[in-house]
């Protein structure tokens, strides 16, 4: 199970688990080799934790709307908590105004609250993934660790001899320990100071969410999430904080998601536009734009600083979580040609401009980029492609893809109605129609009675439940209603809802990916089987880990999280499913900005 916790500051993170052991952390960003990856080798890791002398029974939540993580350690007699936190929070400057100030420090809490604890602190990090050692040396009471690729500085008001040799403290007052960039004036008052600021920020930031009643506590966890894996300094969305936790344990399905797609992105933006957020949108729409511009190229994915070239190596020393190897870092799939990437980028500006009108005009750079992606469509989306799920063998023509291209010219099309531009409506209508065309007659197979994976192939494949979303097809219409139903049918175990059953680059999956349950639970619900809808979905979320965190993938035998964690995707479709089944009872609502508090960008 994956029992852990996350925290941040929108430009790293850690994951804190349910014994409240820091087992993952990469430094100074979320791109950077780890200091902590006890997650990935549970012997050459390195961690930092708390071992309390005696039995405890241990509870974990979050602060109630925050980031900040709580960790309750009892026994008959002794009581004492852990807080763990990444400082964010907003400074009152001269004049009235206020800047937001990320500190880039792991802030950890430990605070008696009945009897005499006495516990252990164990501090070992091992830099570049466990690939190098610590060359440590004292400074006025902060502890510095220096390697190659870091200088990690450490402070506390334990004396530092007992923690490197693990001697036993007693908790007659609280303690803390702050690891990261700038510690050197960090004092049990100042981290007090920044946890109640942090609670703060984040409560205020919880509070410019438009949601429904119902729902409300799951979606506004996810919200959160999505935040924490929100790179500040560019707008960039990464997909998961981690690299290697397996899609099935013991098998070569490990991948490295710490990098921005194009696609994840902009399913993240438009779930976090739903409920009232415009700030990250759009910054992350700047990201894109400037750097598809920059390159004149979209790229699949990109680092968070916009890089392109995600070289993929594999750490052999590392034995991997649960021993599945190999633990990769980079991502082949960077080079990879996926045509649906235009459709989800054109979605998310119509959305921005037309749907939610967060501006009454588009720039010239937008017009740009706009018609550029329409070319691209027209010049590729008849070519084969890797597709949705990234095959690393050979191309096809995969189904989703070309549907995606149609979403990207049916969008360009509105948002060119929306603002008038009545000669770029009639210089891609015939297009549109075009790739329509196509998909009806090649993309549908008599035989499966369904949509399947690729032109001439008869099997299923779940993408293709986003039909509904984007509304392809009526909801009446038979094609749409035989593809779902035939995935329900083909692809689904009770609530577990499997990508697809081809063979691909390593053998069959047996695990299910969790956001095509979701899928599932939208195009049941676009169909009329509201029942079904809400049945898979009830299931669904109580597989969320004892934080309400979800991975990418749940083992169909064991019902156990595995995959990166956690998952922005997963984390997305949450969001969408759980309006859709709220009082709202639809994809997402306008929202009314004049009823909506002022709040400051940076929020």
């Amino acid at each position: 199970m994956l029992d852990y916790g996350l925290i941040g500051n929108c430009v790293t993170c850690a994951l804190v688990k349910k014994n409240a052991s820091i087992e993952w952390m990469c430094f100074p960003t979320f791109s950077s080799p780890s200091i902590f990856a006890k997650i990935l080798d549970t012997k050459k890791g390195g961690s930092l934790e708390v071992k309390p002398v005696g039995e405890y029974k241990i509870t974990q939540r979050y602060l109630h709307n925050t980031a900040i993580l709580e960790t309750l350690f009892e026994s008959k007699k002794d009581l004492f908590k852990v807080i763990d936190f990444f400082p964010r929070y907003n400074k009152l400057l001269k004049g009235g105004h206020e800047d937001l100030l990320k500190e880039n420090n792991l802030i950890r809490i430990i605070m008696p609250v009945r009897g005499k604890p006495r516990i252990r602190l164990r501090y070992d990090p091992k830099p570049d993934y466990a690939r190098e050692d610590c060359k440590y040396s004292e400074n006025d009471n902060i502890l510095v660790c220096k390697a190659s690729t870091h200088k990690i500085n450490m402070v506390s008001n334990i004396p530092q001899d007992i923690i490197s040799n693990s001697d036993i403290i007693s908790l007659d007052h609280s303690r803390f320990i702050a690891v990261g960039d700038n510690v050197e004036n960090l004092t049990l008052k100042r981290c007090n100071e920044m946890l109640r600021a942090t609670k703060t920020y984040w409560e205020k930031w919880c509070r410019t969410l438009v949601l429904p009643k119902e729902n409300s506590k799951i979606i506004i966890r996810s919200a959160i999430t999505l935040k924490l894996l929100t790179y500040s300094r560019t707008g960039a969305i990464i997909a998961a904080p981690t690299t290697s936790i397996p899609e099935e344990i013991g098998t070569k399905r490990t991948w490295d998601y710490r990098y921005c797609w194009v696609r994840d992105a902009a399913f993240c933006a438009d779930a976090l536009k739903k409920i009232g957020r415009d700030y990250e949108p759009k910054k992350l729409m700047e990201f894109i734009i400037n750097k598809a511009l920059e390159h004149d190229y979209i790229h699949i994915m990109y680092s968070i600083t916009g890089e392109t070239r995600l070289k993929e190596e594999t750490l052999d020393h590392l034995s991997g979580f649960r021993d599945s190897r190999p633990v990769r870092i980079g991502n082949a799939a960077y080079n990879q040609i996926q045509h649906d990437i235009y459709g989800e980028m054109v979605d998310i500006m119509y959305l921005y401009f037309v749907y939610y009108e967060y501006e009454k005009k588009m720039s010239t750079k937008y017009w740009r980029f706009l018609k550029y992606i329409v070319n691209q469509i027209r010049f590729n989306w008849d070519k084969k492609d890797a597709g949705i799920w990234e095959f690393r063998d050979i191309p096809e023509h995969f189904t989703y893809s070309k549907l995606m291209c149609f979403v990207g010219v049916d969008r360009a099309i509105k948002l060119a109605q929306h603002f008038g531009r009545e000669n770029l409506v009639k210089d891609w209508l015939d297009l549109r129609e075009e790739i329509r065309y196509d998909i009806i007659k090649k993309g549908y197979n008599d035989e499966a009675g369904a949509f399947t994976i690729y032109y001439n192939s008869k099997k299923l494949d779940a993408s293709l439940l986003k039909m509904a979303y984007h509304e392809f097809l009526d909801p009446t219409d038979p094609m749409m209603i035989n593809t779902i139903k035939a995935i329900y049918n083909g692809l689904r175990t009770d609530y577990l809802v499997q990508r697809y059953k081809v063979k691909d680059d390593f053998g069959k999956s047996n695990s299910a990916f969790t956001i095509c349950s979701f899928w599932l639970v939208q195009a049941l619900d676009y169909i009329g089987e509201k029942e079904k809808a809400r049945r898979i979905f009830d299931k669904l979320i109580k597989r969320a880990n004892h934080l309400g965190l979800f991975s990418e993938d749940i083992d169909i035998a064991t019902k156990k999280l595995v995959g990166n964690f956690p998952q922005a995707y997963t984390h997305i479709d949450l969001i969408n499913s759980a309006i859709l089944l709220s009082e709202w009872s639809a994809k997402r609502k306008k929202i009314d900005w004049s009823e909506m508090p002022k709040r400051k960008k940076w929020f």
